[in-house]
Formats: C-alpha cells, sequence, structure tokens
C-alpha cells in the first residue's frame, strides 16, 4: 500500500522530505501546497485514508478541528502523523500524532530534520545516514530557521538559489538521484557555473528591490516594506543587514505568500505573522496572503471592472 505525504511548496524544507520518501519508499503520493491550503487538501486526503498506509505532514500543519477529528477516529490516529517546526502550531502537541518543535537543545529546527529523525528511527534504512545527506539537510536548516553556521552559510543560500533555479520538480530528480550516487555533498561544476550567473543576477535583483522598500511602524516595530516574488531570504537578510533602522522585512508576494525575516535578537518576526493566521521561527516566517487580494488590486486600478462567472 502506498504512502501519502502532504508538504508546503515553497522552499528546499518542503522539498527534502519527498527526497526522502523517493529514496526509502517504493511508492508515495506528495501532495505540496501553500500554508492556506493544506486544511482542505489534508481533508482530501483523510476522505480516502483508506488508499494509504501512512500519511504523513511536514514542514506544515492544520488546524485543531482536523486534530480533534482525527484523534476521535482510532483507524486515522493511528495513520497520520505530523512533523512541524512552527512555533505557533506547538499547542496542538497535545495530539499523539502532532509533533511540533521549533527548538530542542539550542538547536532550531526544521520540517526536514524532524522528518528525517523519525525515518532514521522508524526504518533504519542505511541510506538516511549517508553524509551527502545529512550535509544537505544541514544546509536546509540553516537556511530555513536563519539559524547559520557561519563558514555554511553561503552554501546554504546556493542550496536555496538552485531549488529556484531548478525548479521544484528538477531538483527533487536531482538531489535524489545524487544522494544515491553520491557519499559526500558538492556544487557540481555546472552548478557552480550556474550559480555564479544566478549571484550576478540576484545581487542586482535586490539592489533594485532595496531602492523600492517602503518604510512604516506595525504595532510599534519598525519594518521595511516590499513587492517581491524572489530571493525573499537573500532580500530579507539584506533589508534588516543594511537599513539600521528597520527591525522585520515584510517580502509580499501577491501571488503566493508573505514573508518575514529578522537578525536582531530581541526582534520575533511571530509577533507580526501570527496573528496573520501564519508563523514561523524568531527571524523567519510567513502567513497566507488573505483571499480574494489579487481580485481587490485589479478592482482598486479598474473601477468599472466586471467579472465573468
Amino acid at each position: 500500500m502506498k504512502n501519502c505525504l502532504i508538504t508546503h511548496i515553497g522552499d528546499p524544507d518542503g522539498a527534502f522530505p519527498i527526497i526522502f520518501c523517493n529514496l526509502i519508499f517504493s511508492n508515495t503520493e506528495f501532495f505540496s501546497c501553500e500554508v492556506d491550503e493544506v486544511d482542505e487538501i489534508t481533508l482530501e486526503v483523510l476522505s480516502h485514508h483508506g488508499d494509504y498506509e501512512k500519511i504523513y505532514v511536514v514542514d506544515l500543519c492544520f488546524n485543531e478541528s482536523i486534530a480533534k477529528k482525527i484523534n476521535n477516529d482510532d483507524i486515522l490516529k493511528n495513520k497520520v502523523l505530523v512533523f512541524d517546526h512552527h512555533a505557533s502550531r506547538e499547542p496542538l502537541n497535545k495530539y499523539p500524532f502532532i509533533t511540533v518543535i521549533s527548538e530542542k537543545n539550542g538547536r532550531k529546527e526544521c520540517g526536514t530534520t524532524l522528518f528525517l529523525k523519525y525515518l532514521q528511527e522508524f526504518t533504519n534504512n542505511k541510506i538516511l545516514y549517508k553524509s551527502s545527506l545529512i550535509e544537505m539537510v544541514e544546509l536546509v536548516r540553516e537556511l530555513d530557521t536563519y539559524d547559520f553556521i557561519k563558514e555554511k552559510k553561503e552554501d546554504s543560500f546556493k542550496l536555496g538559489d538552485l531549488y529556484n533555479i531548478y525548479g521544484r520538480d528538477n531538483y527533487i530528480e536531482t538531489y535524489t538521484n545524487f544522494i544515491k550516487n553520491n557519499d559526500t555533498f558538492f556544487f557540481t561544476e555546472f552548478e557552480n557555473k550556474i550559480l555564479d550567473l544566478e549571484k550576478d543576477r540576484k545581487e542586482r535583483y535586490i539592489e533594485e528591490k532595496l531602492e523600492l522598500v517602503k518604510k512604516a511602524t506595525i504595532d510599534g516595530i519598525p519594518v521595511g516594506i516590499v513587492f517581491a516574488e524572489r530571493y525573499r531570504s537573500d532580500l530579507g537578510h539584506a533589508i534588516v543587514t543594511r537599513m539600521t533602522d528597520v527591525d522585520i522585512a515584510i517580502i509580499i508576494n501577491i501571488g503566493r505568500s508573505v514573508s518575514y525575516r529578522a537578525s536582531k535578537d530581541e526582534i520575533d518576526v511571530n509577533t507580526l505573522a501570527v496573528p496573520l493566521g501564519g508563523g514561523g521561527h524568531k527571524h523567519a516566517g510567513g502567513s497566507a496572503i488573505p483571499e480574494g487580494l489579487e481580485e481587490k488590486i485589479v478592482e482598486y486600478i479598474f473601477k468599472n471592472i466586471k467579472w465573468d462567472k
């Protein structure tokens, strides 16, 4: 019987759980989604739970009403397992099938690290202990949590850049095969060349966006706001490190989500993200775009628009 994996579509932390499943399971059905889609997709999967041996939800978590539904069903509560790292979901740890850990022993966790630990214990598959995989997982963790080890920081950003360059499906396929065929992690000659090209493009993009940052204050917190579709981690990092009067960078991607970045120890982006239904780590988080926002923008520009039904 096949397994099911529901994971985040936005970044490597949502891609690597798929890579793990590709490496150790013969048949897994994948659902990649945004934060605001996870409840709907989970309910759809649960309605066909008989098709699956296990249902994994990683780097995401559904709402409490769904958790209660699962907990009241003897079959589901032994079939569903959640591995999330967003602090706003920690109250759901009261359900035995949900594991939410944002930080443990002074080390920030991500969905990828939590799922890997479970799979290592559950399957004891040797490939999950390969140095190449372990090295890449650490880079994913650092990039996703902004908990950088100085000498690995550049490689973390490079691995994130390759997610955008390859595209999600090619990224997953490329690194599934890479881990199978390599004992240690390295960037190939081809990847280094395209990363050099990407570096120039990224730097130009960030410089252009820095010129467009609007400064404001939200709930007493000085913020820098910019609309951008690419390089959200790098752009956010540039805003909060170069603009000394900005505590939190807010990067709005109209078609996808809002990202929050900070660097000062005393600043927690969840102050802004959680009230909007989002969350994340202290220095890196996100929230969903409000439903209907794109239509409202169009209606603001074109006053007399009439939508087709």
